[in-house]
């Protein structure tokens, strides 16, 4: 491995064109006899040694690089490369969380072009969200193929491409004679289950709408004994189920942290292995590359970019925040609370809201104080949520249930008919048991309004606003992450709708419920005064 130097960051690319150009200067001194068993011998190794073949025979395309050539020797003097190269090799189950530009792409597309080359009948699998960007990553193969120095390895050593080039509708880059092949897939369920996959490739894989039906498709490859290896940049989803061994979660309401203590073996690097879905997780910060890890080259970058975006592609953020949020008066240190317990003579209080994300939040009322206990957030239908809300209910609120002190609120969309089942969201509600259902506050200005009235009153005792742990996705929500969308530089008049819209809004129906009524069936909820104290 080429030492990075230290006095130049961008003399490396140099570096590897000298030494190239020294190895290529001793191979021509040699004889034609003494060159064909040299190239012989290293065939042999390039075989069996994937990290010498990406060293010697691998070049990438780099279409934005400032230097003189956009075609460019693997970047070898980077040593995490070689650690991912060297893990790749002994683990079957890898997941990569990144930072933007690590070369990732191209370095597995590198070690599953060697595993396609040199071994017979394998069948790999390249996928990504959309076909064509799947296709994108086998291009690169075939241009990795072409690239390799003819006096490193000849092309008569080499299986020929059968057809002599990839071939596309679908993408496939296919072998004579050893009968192997890498294929584009596009996310989903259904892409993959007529083939037998020896080994797949997820790029971007936190960007994928289906990347758990992809997942949940793909299990045959790896219960067989196929590899599967996934890179992505951070953002919410499947892929964080996977990275924090969270395949059971209902939501994605759970703290980003390792379900062991990860190790550290370079700087920038933190590896653990999750007890229950088996995948090697490498956590991998731009601070493992040494031409990254300066102040001045940090700062060019959040520069040229927003900061959510910044920190979501470099930094080790799976959310971050950009535009304006509703609330600015939460403070995390004020409303969150620890131990935040359930008052077993006050009612409950629930709301609901609906779409791609149905959402519910259970409070109480305590005095003058609002806390909400429990929250509830999952992908897919209304069914799902109901269920789920009414099997806690039955489980760790029985007593409420009989003794009828559960009120429920809904976004008022929840009342219209679905067009596929023929029932509206509300009357699912109400079959799974949770009675009478009220519309919520609709116009949200009034709902935002009475969620500030509680978030910015303190008493002697406490905020007025109490939150417990288990509500993450309404912390964030009131944290930021309920925010106004910007448009070419203008900001809208509404909240962007999501996940934490969602929450966000079931909030909003309790507390503007809370505000307005005086007297619930068996107990009187008054309306504090309040006394402001800062």
């Amino acid at each position: 491995m080429i030492e990075h130097p230290k006095s130049n960051t961008e003399d490396y690319l140099d570096l590897l064109l000298e030494r190239n150009d020294r190895e290529f200067s001793a191979f021509k001194k040699l004889n034609p006899a003494e060159q064909a068993k040299h190239q012989a011998q290293m065939f042999l190794h390039y075989a069996k040694t994937p990290w010498a073949f990406l060293r010697d025979c691998v070049h990438t395309l780099n279409q934005v690089s400032k230097d003189d050539y956009a075609i460019q020797p693997f970047p070898s003097y980077l040593e995490y490369l070689k650690f991912l190269c060297e893990l790749w090799q002994r683990e079957d189950k890898l997941a990569i969380p990144k930072s933007r530009r690590m070369v990732c792409s191209w370095s597995f597309i590198s070690l599953y072009t060697h595993d396609t080359l040199f071994k017979e009948g394998r069948f790999n699998a390249f996928v990504s969200k959309k076909e064509q960007d799947a296709g994108e990553l086998v291009a690169r193969a075939e241009f990795i193929y072409h690239k390799i120095p003819d006096w490193r390895i000849p092309k008569a050593l080499l299986p020929k491409i059968k057809g002599g080039k990839m071939t596309k509708e679908p993408w496939v880059l296919e072998f004579e004679k050893t009968h192997s092949q890498i294929m584009a897939f596009p996310q989903g369920a259904h892409q993959m289950r007529q083939y037998t996959i020896s080994g797949i490739l997820g790029d971007e894989t936190a960007f994928w709408e289906q990347a758990q039906a992809f997942y949940s498709a793909s299990k045959p490859t790896l219960d067989g004994g196929g590899r599967m290896t996934l890179i992505s940049s951070r953002s919410p989803g499947f892929f964080k189920k996977i990275v924090f061994d969270q395949l059971d979660a209902q939501d994605l309401n759970f703290k980003e942290k390792p379900p062991v203590s990860p190790k550290s073996p370079l700087e920038g690097v933190q590896v653990w292995k999750n007890p229950k879905n088996k995948f090697v997780v490498v956590d991998l910060h731009y601070t493992a590359d040494p031409r990254k890890r300066g102040m001045k080259w940090r700062e060019e970058q959040k520069a040229s970019m927003p900061k959510r975006d910044f920190n979501m592609e470099y930094e080790k953020s799976w959310t971050t925040f950009e535009e304006k949020p509703v609330f600015t008066d939460f403070s995390r240190n004020i409303h969150v609370k620890e131990n935040l317990s359930i008052e077993p003579q006050i009612p409950l209080l629930l709301a609901f809201t609906f779409g791609l994300t149905p959402s519910c939040l259970i409070a109480q009322l305590v005095g003058r104080t609002l806390r909400f206990h429990k929250e509830f957030q999952v992908e897919g239908s209304i069914h799902k949520l109901s269920d789920l809300v009414a099997s806690h209910l039955s489980l760790d609120y029985s007593s409420w249930l009989a003794r009828d002190m559960i009120h429920v609120w809904a976004h008022p969309e929840g009342f219209e008919k679905n067009d596929t089942d023929e029932k509206s969201c509300v009357q699912v509600l109400r079959g799974a048991g949770l009675g009478r259902v009220r519309g919520g506050e609709p116009v949200w200005e009034t709902g935002k309004l009475a969620v500030e009235t509680y978030m910015t009153r303190i008493y002697g005792d406490g905020p007025a606003l109490q939150i417990s742990e288990d509500c993450p996705i309404l912390i964030e929500s009131l944290s930021g992450g309920y925010r106004y969308k910007q448009s070419a530089g203008e900001e809208s008049a509404m909240p962007i709708q999501d996940n934490f819209a969602r929450m966000a809004e079931c909030a909003q129906f309790i507390c503007s419920a809370v505000s307005q009524t005086r007297k619930m069936k068996n107990v009187n909820i008054q309306t504090p005064h309040y006394g402001f104290q800062n």
